[in-house]
């Protein structure tokens, strides 16, 4: 598990949530943009509750991983929803074609057609 320490609190969530969370709020950080999250931690009773965060521009974080006995609270479709939003804010990468014939052959010749005539 880790321990955010998040504007004077702690929350202590599992790692894929942590670790999808930090790149959200990176993400955030980069568009100048904020979000809230509702995430599942443990208490300091042990307790699996859920927190909500608010993730912004000026959001800084610690994580760091902590060692408990309770079991490590772990909610991939809140991982996989967190890593979607994260891709949205994200510029698109490119994508290499498999084939070569997509491209032109640069070694031919190319044609160019005369300009109209007026």
């Amino acid at each position: 598990m880790k321990r955010i320490l998040y504007s004077g609190g702690t929350v202590v969530t599992g790692d894929q949530v942590a670790d999808a969370i930090l790149e959200y709020a990176s993400e955030l950080a980069r568009q100048e943009s904020s979000d809230t999250l509702q995430v599942p931690s443990i208490n300091d009773a042990g307790v699996l509750v859920h927190t909500q965060l608010l993730l912004g521009p000026a959001s800084q974080f610690i994580v760091e991983e902590v060692e408990t006995s309770t079991e490590d609270p772990v909610d991939l479709e809140l991982v996989e929803k967190i890593r979607e939003k994260t891709g949205h804010l994200q510029a698109p990468r490119p994508v290499a074609s498999s084939s070569t014939s997509d491209y032109p052959d640069l070694d031919e010749p190319t044609e160019v057609p005369d300009p109209p005539l007026a």
